[in-house]
């Protein structure tokens, strides 16, 4: 029984005194078993071999009755702690495949506790010094620009942090990579994805994901609901065809660089403005016609929306007649937005679903289906971003920003004064 890991060893001889040793983490190989021609029926022959790359014979610590903690709260991160009684040190565990260290632990106890009948069932074998492979730092970056470098008959390591894989002609991603839970930055550009699966979620340590350059027309549900609305700062989805973006992509607030130019955009969510921590945008050559409100609300660095569409400004053209009064769909879907309840394919139906994203925000921050009215005027850009790319060949940086009121009340509001717009409550 081997494992494969980063070890970090401390002396608690040193702590009682104020003092810590400089030490690291180091590759190492932890395995249990027998002395060499030692037989089963011997007691107190079971041992936690710790091998490194310096040191393959390893330095042996006995079990029995020598354990005296298992910190293991972290062991699904792959990381426990093991503080021996004699020699007085905690054996610091870290980077380890969670299912080969909860077996490994597991044993350590039957061990200390010199439960003998459970170790018969477990096959220990005689410790041995570990192999090269076995203590040297597996690598934590990958990099693939052709086919014929795409791993096949092999695996990825486990340890990758940042995977790029391009110019491959992925049809779709690959299972192995959604198993790779350090991954920290995923580059896929340059394929022929035309889907993303749900699983994609599951990274959820990702923080970089580059998708640009495939054939991607939408952001699968089981993803935008992850995990990753808490990890994920940069998202390149440029040069695929999306016409939306979900409006479920503002809850990912951890956003600093969004690309999403090259595509086929409409329009952007109008609840943009959720998006506090965006730094750089670029949505250049799409076929935008005007900026939701709540993008007046971002406080950008650089900003590039060169060669859209955009239109120029209306005067609050009501679209609801004096009467009107929400429906209960409405209402039920205000409800869900503003208190921001969570919901998935199996709690509705596809029809709602796609009714949720259609929600707009009105200058006083409540979210509104059907829109009592709207409005449109000019907006600089500079308002916003430090740096603006000119929208169009002339150098203009003004565009269009269209708003939206949920009620008489905030029509009345506005009519009597139109010039305190970008004053409203903030969401």
């Amino acid at each position: 029984m081997r494992l494969s890991c980063d070890v970090e060893m401390l002396s608690r001889g040193l702590a009682s005194y104020g003092m810590r040793a400089k030490t690291k983490p180091i590759r190492s190989s932890i395995s249990i078993g027998r002395r060499p021609g030692a037989s089963s029926s011997k007691e107190g022959l079971i041992f936690l071999l710790v091998c490194t790359a310096k040191d393959r014979n390893g330095t042996k610590f006995k079990l029995k009755g020598n354990v005296e903690q298992i910190f293991g709260k972290f062991v699904q991160n792959g990381k426990a702690t093991i503080r021996l009684k004699e020699p007085a040190k905690d054996i610091c565990i870290s980077k380890a495949d969670p299912l080969q260290l909860k077996n490994i632990l597991s044993v350590i106890k039957l061990g200390h506790l010199d439960r003998n009948c459970d170790l018969e069932k477990i096959h220990l074998t005689t410790l041995n010094p570990a192999k090269t492979s076995q203590v040297e730092r597996l690598p934590t970056k990958m990099v693939v620009h052709s086919r014929k470098d795409y791993p096949v008959t092999t695996n990825f390591p486990k340890t990758l942090e940042s995977l790029q894989i391009m110019h491959c002609k992925l049809k779709k991603v690959d299972s192995r990579i959604l198993e790779l839970r350090n991954l920290k930055c995923l580059d896929l550009s340059n394929n022929n994805l035309a889907k993303l699966p749900d699983s994609v979620g599951r990274l959820n340590q990702l923080a970089e994901l580059k998708l640009a350059n495939n054939q991607l027309d939408r952001i699968p549900l089981g993803l935008l609901n992850s995990s990753l609305k808490h990890s994920l700062q940069a998202l390149d989805l440029s040069g695929n065809q999306f016409k939306m973006l979900p409006s479920q992509l503002t809850e990912f607030t951890n956003l600093v660089h969004l690309k999403v130019n090259d595509n086929q955009l409409l329009c952007l969510p109008w609840n943009m403005g959720q998006l506090t921590r965006l730094k750089f945008f670029w949505a250049g050559n799409n076929k935008l016609q005007f900026l939701p409100y709540s993008f007046t609300r971002l406080a950008l660095e650089e900003v590039d929306m060169f060669g859209n569409g955009f239109q120029g400004s209306g005067m609050f053209p009501s679209t609801q007649d004096e009467g009107y009064f929400p429906s209960f769909v409405e209402i039920a879907a205000r409800a869900v937005k503003k208190y921001r309840l969570m919901y998935t394919e199996r709690d509705l139906p596809r029809i709602l679903i796609q009714y949720l994203g259609l929600a707009k925000w009105c200058l006083c921050g409540k979210p509104c289906f059907q829109p009592y009215a709207q409005h449109c005027s000019q907006f600089s850009l500079h308002r916003v971003a430090h740096t603006v790319a000119g929208l169009d060949s002339a150098g203009s940086t003004t565009a269009p920003v269209q708003g939206f009121l949920c009620s008489k009340d905030c029509w009345q509001r506005l009519q009597s004064n139109p010039n305190a717009v970008w004053k409203c409550s903030r969401r």
